[in-house]
């Protein structure tokens, strides 16, 4: 039987590399818009991380966070609303050597502001996701029309791996964070494999000295092009290789 990998996220805001690799490695990506928004210190539902120049980029390259204000909290992903929009600066990237290229997409798309954050995120994922040449499936978990339990927290290993049933999924390619809390059982009792993202994020020459990882995709895209993704367009047969198996049905 072949294999149908399955992986989920929330649908962030002009996420990292990382992001787009876990979709490039999955026949179907979902995207979490039934989940509760979050706007703690871990959340990047409605900002991200960009470069920017400090006083000893050196010995501590600096970064801020690039943030789209919301109208309430409280409420589902899918129904949060953007309340204005502040991001039309050209500022910080405008010396990069692919900005003139890619910045007049994301003008046209941040000039809508009347739009949920599922709406205007979901458009700029859509757009990196074809300039990095990823062509798999996104299917939106609302969409699935599953039942969850009451405790988000103690139930989303199990709501994760309805998911995967619900699509027909019989392996799911977890993020690597995943692997401190992930419950394993609920993915074995449905005869589902659980593997682990095993991301290496690629070097290359941003604004400013010192490398700095882990940021919004937009500073790979800026500063190094489309190509920045190339360590990432491989084919998907090679996911077994490429991750820790960390349960093997049947085993």
């Amino acid at each position: 039987m072949s294999e149908v990998v399955i992986s989920a996220h929330q649908p962030n805001f002009i996420p990292y590399l990382g992001f787009f690799d876990k979709m490039k490695k999955s026949d179907i990506f979902v995207i979490r818009d039934d989940v509760l928004f979050s706007s703690g210190s871990d959340s990047f539902q409605h900002r991200n991380k960009i470069r920017i120049n400090g006083n000893n980029n050196l010995e501590s390259p600096q970064w801020k966070w690039l943030t789209l204000p919301i109208e309430k909290k409280g409420d589902l992903i899918k129904n949060i609303r953007i309340k204005r929009n502040t991001l039309k600066k050209k500022d910080d990237y405008r010396n990069s050597k692919f900005f003139n290229e890619y910045f007049p997409v994301f003008e046209r798309i941040f000039d809508n502001s009347d739009e949920t954050l599922l709406s205007l995120n979901m458009k700029i994922i859509n757009f990196l996701k074809k300039i990095f040449g990823i062509d798999t499936k996104i299917v939106f978990a609302s969409s699935l029309e599953l039942k969850y339990g009451k405790d988000e927290e103690k139930n989303a290993s199990e709501d994760l791996a309805k998911i995967c049933e619900a699509l027909g999924g019989n392996v799911y390619l977890s993020g690597s964070g995943a692997k401190n809390y992930l419950d394993i059982e609920p993915f074995r009792m449905r005869g589902i494999k659980v593997i682990f993202q095993d991301y290496k994020h690629p070097v290359y020459k941003q604004n400013y000295p010192r490398f700095l990882p882990n940021l919004s995709s937009i500073d790979g895209l800026f500063c190094a092009g489309r190509k920045i993704l190339a360590d990432i367009n491989r084919y998907k047969e090679e996911i077994t290789n490429k991750y820790k198996e960390e349960i093997l049905v049947g085993a």
